[in-house]
Parts: structure tokens; sequence; C-alpha cells
């Protein structure tokens, strides 16, 4: 960043470290409150999914700030909505500092803003276990084994009889959806996990919520689909069901487990919203998004003749 900026260009920078959780929240938005509402502010979040999380909750009320996701931290699930090879573009920071703003969609949950998913039920409880050993282990001998700790803390989740077989009263704008639920994944972004496409129909800026519904089931059929659901071919089980949407409320008589890319935390209520095209991000010059429907199953129709594009992808 120091080579970018301070070599002849005469543009105005902060460098903050962030020291904890939501620590750059509140960094960011002191920043942006104090560039004039003429000037663009652009905000480099440095690092993983979580510091975009922070970055973007400390911008959003700033018409005048663009955003955008330096990946260097374990997993930067957003930016492969640009494809699966896109990091490499948000590393060149020379580039990246004159590359165009688009406009995206996010979601917005109580006084929370995310980019790319959301989830309850078990991911969020994968997210928790997790973070219960990161907390526990703090030393960078770690840091090799985090897509294995989450793998470990998802697998563990199954285990957990309440957040398998939890009861939901949900909304989806304004149907009636309501059962029991193991998961409920929330997603403007197609990726998650960090090499994985959890909703390959979900678009950024499409301005709706792609939502899957995981059924409680028994424990088997659900271990038996977790693979092929970690790759997008929910639609292969009876358990699953998507729906898209402006906006989903859920409730629950227990605490329900979320997790907002990857921030996780406890509520007895939800209301998501999507927000079109509310915020600026700005990616490598000719960067679009990817089309990821094709990693879908597409399950063929059943009371009508099978095509041969459907025969061939059986």
């Amino acid at each position: 960043m120091e080579n970018c900026f301070s070599t002849g260009r005469r543009v105005e920078y902060k460098i903050y470290i962030s020291r904890f959780p939501r620590d750059a929240v509140a960094a960011v938005h002191r920043y942006a409150a104090g560039v004039p509402r003429g000037e663009t502010v652009r905000v480099y979040a440095v690092g993983g999914d979580g510091i975009l999380f922070d970055c973007l909750n400390g911008m959003i009320d700033f018409p005048n700030a663009e955003i955008t996701n330096v990946p260097y931290g374990n997993a930067s699930d957003f930016l492969r909505a640009f494809g699966e090879d896109a990091k490499p573009g948000f590393r060149d920071i020379r580039k990246l500092s004159e590359a165009p703003a688009r406009l995206v969609d996010v979601m917005h949950c109580g006084s929370n803003y995310a980019i790319n998913h959301l989830g309850v039920g078990w991911e969020a409880q994968a997210v928790l276990n997790a973070q219960a050993v990161f907390q526990r282990f703090r030393s960078k001998w770690i840091t090799p084994f985090v897509r294995h700790i989450y793998t470990v803390g998802g697998y563990c989740s199954f285990l957990n009889g309440e957040v398998m077989n939890q009861r939901y009263q949900a909304l989806i704008d304004g149907e009636d959806v309501s059962g029991r639920y193991c998961n409920i994944r929330i997603a403007s972004g197609p990726c998650g996990g960090g090499a994985m496409v959890l909703s390959p129909y979900a678009r950024p800026d499409d301005g709706f919520l792609d939502v899957i519904f995981s059924k409680s089931a028994p424990l088997l059929d659900v271990v038996k689909s977790a693979m092929d659901y970690t790759k997008g071919l929910f639609e292969k089980y009876e358990i699953y069901f998507r729906r898209q949407c402006k906006k989903i409320e859920i409730r629950s008589d227990v605490p329900i487990r979320v997790h907002m890319d990857g921030e996780a935390f406890y509520t007895e209520e939800l209301k998501v919203e999507i927000m079109p095209r509310q915020v600026k991000f700005f990616a490598p010059e000719g960067a679009d998004f990817a089309d990821y429907s094709h990693r879908a199953y597409k399950k063929p129709c059943e009371t009508g003749p099978v095509g041969a594009e459907d025969e061939a992808r059986r």
C-alpha cells in the first residue's frame, strides 16, 4: 500500500491495522466521515471475509465511499463471485486503485450488513465451533489448519440435536414456510467455505436473496448429502428446497445461531432484506460476475420427456 500511494501520487491515504473483530467498523466510519461528500473515498479491506465485513459496515452510510477486498485472509468468498481465478487480480494494488466501481447488492440484517451470505443452523454452529478453537489456541501454528478446523466444526454441528431439529417460524415475502430445519442459507453471492459453491444460482447484483432451506432429517441422510450440498448439488435431495425473495423473517423459541460473512452470533428473531445495488465495489478492469449455474444439479423435469442436455447431465 505504501509503495502504491506514496511514490509521487497526490492521494491522501491512511493505513489502519485492525486489532480485533469489528475494530475496523469504527475506524473506517471515522475516516469516511472526515472526507467531504463531494470527494470519493476508497476502502481497501486487506484480508479475508471478516475484514471485508467490518469495512463494509463502516462505510455503508457514505454514498461517496467505495470498497474492495485485497485477498490476504483465510478465505475471500465474495471475490470468487468474479470467477475461480479472480483473486490474483485483486492483489495488484496499483491496478486496483485505478479500477472502475460497480454497484452490488448488500443484505441488511438488524444493524449489520453482509455482502456475500448469511447462514442459520448448522453452518452457523460450524463457525461457532471453529471460533471456540481459535479462541482457545491463539497460536500461528494453527493457521495452516484453519479450513480443516471449519470442516471438523461442520461435522461436529451435525451432532447437536437442537440445531439439527430446530423449529422456525419463517416468512418469505409474506409466504409462510415455517417448519423444522437444520440449516437455512441466505445468499447474495454463490461461493462460501473457501472452495465451495453453495448457492450456484445466486448473483451479487440481481436484487434477490437466494435462500436454500435444509429440512430436518435423519442424521445419516444429512451426512450423505453434505458433500454434494457443498458443491451446489442440493437439488439431488428431497430435504432441500430453494426460494428467491426480497425479504425473509425468521423466529424461534430457542436462540437462533447466525453467521454473516463468517461473523457468528445468537438472536431470537431475524429479518434479512436485500438492498439492491446499494454499495460501490471496485474490481479490476474487465472483471465481471461469473455464472455458476452450470455447477448446479438442475434436476430434470419428472413430468415431461428428458432432453438430450438433461440426459447428458444425468
